[in-house]
């Protein structure tokens, strides 16, 4: 089976458990650490790609003008519009993080929450998220730090165990993003391991400018 398809099965099966799940892995210290991050205003257009079932929506949309997410996983966005359904600022798109169907120069801010390691091509994706920046517009990643636990791809369907910094800070660059950071996210990803182990993987959180 491809990596697409068992990604695409893997989220297709779990949508109506992920609110559950992700509660397990990560709490809102991540979501909104990232958001503030992004200084997001009242006037700002945004996207969350990789959207799941609202999580991260959740967060920007009480702050942004208009907020759209992206995911190409259906079954997890039919829960995003019911976790959603009290925003009216909030528009929600299936398509794929690395073929977002909007025009260059879009968003004020782009946010992806552990995303990257889910997308076939991490460095094309964040060229994407690049694309649909407006100049001075914001990117913000949040993802795990490289990790070794094997099991989380046939699990989880985690295309990548994670990612070096310096990766992260490579792709931003040639994606065009300038003052570019990254550093510890305050909060970990507790996965629980086959044996049952709750474990600790670290959490980094890029951020990058489009030239104005």
């Amino acid at each position: 089976m491809s990596a697409t398809r068992a990604s695409k099965e893997y989220f297709a099966a779990v949508a109506g458990r992920w609110d559950q799940i992700r509660g397990g892995y990560y709490d809102e210290t991540i979501r909104d650490e990232a958001v503030a991050e992004a200084r997001v205003s009242s006037k700002d257009v945004v996207a969350d790609v990789g959207t799941g079932t609202g999580f991260m929506i959740a967060g920007l949309a009480p702050l942004a003008a208009k907020v759209f997410g992206f995911d190409e996983s259906p079954e997890m966005l039919a829960i995003a519009r019911k976790n959603l359904a009290a925003f009216r600022n909030v528009q929600l798109l299936e398509a794929p993080g690395q073929h977002l169907p909007v025009e260059d120069t879009s968003f004020d801010a782009v946010l992806a929450s552990m995303y990257l390691h889910h997308a076939p091509e991490p460095p094309i994706a964040i060229a994407e998220m690049a694309r649909v920046l407006k100049p001075g517009g914001r990117l913000v990643i949040v993802d795990a730090d490289r990790h070794n636990q094997e099991w989380m791809r046939a699990e989880m369907a985690d295309r990548w165990l994670g990612f070096g910094r310096d990766q992260i800070h490579a792709w931003y660059a040639f994606a065009g993003l300038t003052h570019i950071r990254i550093r510890c996210a305050r909060s970990d990803c507790h996965p629980v391991d086959p044996a049952g182990e709750k474990l600790s993987l670290s959490v980094f959180l890029a951020y990058g400018e489009k030239d104005s």
